[in-house]
């Protein structure tokens, strides 16, 4: 299957459309999962927050009621104080006092006084009672007893604690009745340093309280039996007890109170109790039932503390992914159904595509087998595909037609390019051969003088190149010795290299100084030099008895001079490069070499050349090579000046020219 290319498109084709199915099925399934999750979440918690609202309401009308009420109550028992007081007052105003018979009538009138449902009692500074209507009521019983504000009702109705406005308390005579609520207000009476206290029964407000509430739970049952929770979720209210009040029905409510959790362990109401707070939560539980088919349930709560009532939505999970499994079901048939239609054509397209390659491919293999070296026929096997086929395979098929006819005439054009250029090669090397044949190669037997160490080497970037050296007897005392740079390369710098050094042959002859035979060189070479080019040059002539050597430097690099302790550029006064512009008059320098001294002459060939990181050999290092071989013979600082060359080019090519000269004296 993976050996065509048929093959490699129906698999790549077939695995992309697989993995898209998958990452598609797998992110609709996980998406619209989240979705639902997160709208059956929100819908949830909307029903909590009704139920927040609804029982709110329904609590503060409670407390709205229940504050009414007490507020009559109050008013009730100020206003029985008030009277007690004023007749109290009245017995104070005759002028008896407690001691005497005052208290004794204000108690008399206190016992036939006509207070409906409303009981007294009289207290005396150290608290103890001296007058109650209810026998129940002692001193040892009041303060045993703790109000609603847990403040202890001796020291609440004590009279130096007591200010002049009164103070109320809520309380509960008998403990074991828990609705046995009373209200009392107690007051101080300044005169006789008393504290009148006044009570009354508020238990019927409790019982109201109560009944209410039965009524709100009443009306959560009527709403929340109207909602519509998924398929089988529910409501679940239950108390601090845990008694539950929504739902009411017995099995119900004993299923959710009983009910273990399989997940934590714990049973589902302690689970509820400590998920529950004042913001919603919510949990997930698995019921524990006999049977194997409990479902996972997810439990969004919160806690309602003014009744220290537990409210739950309770909604099974798998009720809530259901939707999302459904349309993931009917959305892989649907993919599946456009999988399998994608996958005909797909087969189709590559079937078209596919067969006419295989064409070319077998037309392919052919074209190595056919004779390039004669001329190709027009037409060719796959002529019908370029024409019938409008798109990429007819551009192919057409990229195949030309490229046979190109490759024939590009193998002609290459047969007689080779062997033109074969043939320049042999010339060019033809052409160095002269060259270096043209320089003098027998050191130092052509100048038969023992006492001069003369050297010198050339070797071209090129197959030939435009350095130059030269050296020949001027007559039985001096030598003639020249060494120069063409500033092109190739055949042109051999060719002008080869003009320059028959015109210094020719004017040695005719003047003993360097620099006028440099003038008149520059006057031949400037007059016609329609490509301007020049040389970088230097004339010498060594007096072969004394060492003396005059010399002309036009344009090139400075000469070295080698002594005992090292080498050193000569620094003199540089002239301008020979051929570049007519009616230069240039100058002599002169120096003579004692025994041991040498005159190094060489192009910038050799300081320049560059290793593959561009760095290049450098004037200074030129120096210090030469310094160290300062005591060897010409020949040997040359080559050794080589090797150095070499080795800093490293694989780098050679980048130009690389002449040498080197003349010691050794008398």
């Amino acid at each position: 299957m993976f050996s065509t290319i048929k093959g490699k498109i129906l698999f790549a084709v077939i695995l992309v459309m697989v993995i898209s199915t998958l990452v598609n099925i797998f992110s609709t399934h996980r998406d619209v999962g989240n979705a639902m999750l997160t709208a059956q979440q929100d819908s949830a918690l909307n029903i909590l927050h009704a139920l927040d609202l609804i029982i709110e309401a329904d609590y503060r009308n409670l407390l709205k009621e229940k504050r009414t009420l007490t507020l009559l109550k109050r008013s009730q028992l100020k206003n029985t104080t008030e009277v007690i007081a004023s007749v109290f007052e009245g017995f104070a105003a005759k002028g008896e006092s407690q001691e005497t018979n005052g208290l004794k009538h204000a108690l008399s009138w206190l016992e036939t006084a006509p207070f409906d449902n409303v009981e007294h009692y009289i207290i005396d500074a150290q608290s103890n009672i001296i007058a109650s209507s209810n026998a129940q009521v002692t001193a040892l019983s009041l303060k045993s007893l703790m109000d609603v504000k847990h403040r202890n009702l001796s020291q609440v109705m004590q009279f130096d604690h007591l200010t002049p406005r009164g103070d109320f308390a809520a309380f509960n005579f008998d403990q074991s009745q828990e609705n046995a609520s009373v209200l009392a207000y107690f007051k101080p009476f300044t005169p006789w340093s008393l504290t009148i206290g006044v009570s009354v029964d508020i238990s019927q407000l409790q019982a109201l309280a109560e009944k209410q509430k039965e009524q709100i739970i009443l009306s959560l049952t009527d709403y929340t039996q109207s909602l519509k929770i998924a398929d089988s979720g529910f409501v679940y209210i239950f108390d601090e007890s845990g008694a539950a009040l929504i739902p009411q029905l017995a099995s119900a409510s004993q299923a959710m109170g009983t009910r273990l959790n399989r997940i934590t362990g714990n049973m589902i109401n302690d689970d509820i109790r400590q998920n529950a707070s004042a913001e919603f939560s919510h949990f997930h539980y698995l019921p524990d039932m006999p049977d194997k088919n409990a479902k996972k349930m997810i439990a969004y709560c919160y806690y309602f503390k003014p009744f220290k009532w537990y409210i739950s939505v309770i909604i099974p999970l798998q009720e809530i992914k259901l939707p999302a499994q459904r349309l993931v079901i009917r959305q892989s048939l649907i993919i599946v159904m456009m999988f399998m239609a994608g996958l005909v054509a797909i087969i189709l397209v590559v079937s078209r595509i596919a067969t006419p390659l295989q064409r070319l491919s077998s037309y392919a293999r052919e074209i190595p087998k056919l004779n390039f070296t004669t001329p190709m026929e027009k037409a060719t096997p796959v002529d019908d595909l370029a024409e019938n086929h409008k798109d990429e395979v007819g551009d192919l098929a057409a990229s195949f037609i030309l490229m046979r006819h190109e490759l024939s005439r590009n193998i002609q054009d290459l047969i007689n390019i080779t062997s033109d250029r074969q043939r320049i090669e042999s010339e060019l090397g033809i052409a160095r051969e002269i060259q270096l044949g043209m320089v003098p190669k027998t050191f130092p037997g052509l100048l038969e003088f023992d006492h001069i160490d003369l050297y010198a080497t050339l070797e071209p970037a090129k197959e030939i190149g435009g350095d130059l050296y030269d050296f020949f007897r001027l007559d039985d005392e001096h030598v003639v010795f020249t060494l120069g740079d063409v500033s092109h390369k190739g055949v042109p710098a051999a060719l002008f290299m080869v003009v320059s050094r028959t015109l210094i042959r020719v004017f040695s002859g005719k003047d003993v100084s360097p620099a006028r035979m440099m003038t008149s060189i520059n006057n031949v070479l400037s007059s016609d030099n329609p490509r301007s080019m020049f040389v970088t040059l230097i004339i010498g002539i060594l007096n072969i008895q004394t060492g003396r050597i005059v010399y002309a430097n036009g344009g090139h690099c400075p000469p070295i001079m080698i002594n005992h302790d090292g080498a050193r550029f000569i620094e003199e006064k540089k002239d301008p490069p020979v051929g570049a512009m007519p009616g230069i008059i240039y100058s002599d320098s002169t120096l003579t070499l004692n025994n041991g001294q040498g005159f190094m002459l060489y192009t910038d060939g050799v300081n320049e050349a560059m290793n593959k990181d561009g760095e290049q050999f450098s004037n200074q290092r030129m120096i210090d090579e030469v310094s160290k071989d300062r005591d060897l013979p010409s020949k040997k600082i040359a080559h050794n000046l080589l090797d150095r060359i070499r080795e800093h080019a490293d694989s780098a090519a050679q980048s130009d020219d690389i002449a040498i000269l080197i003349i010691k004296f050794r008398k």
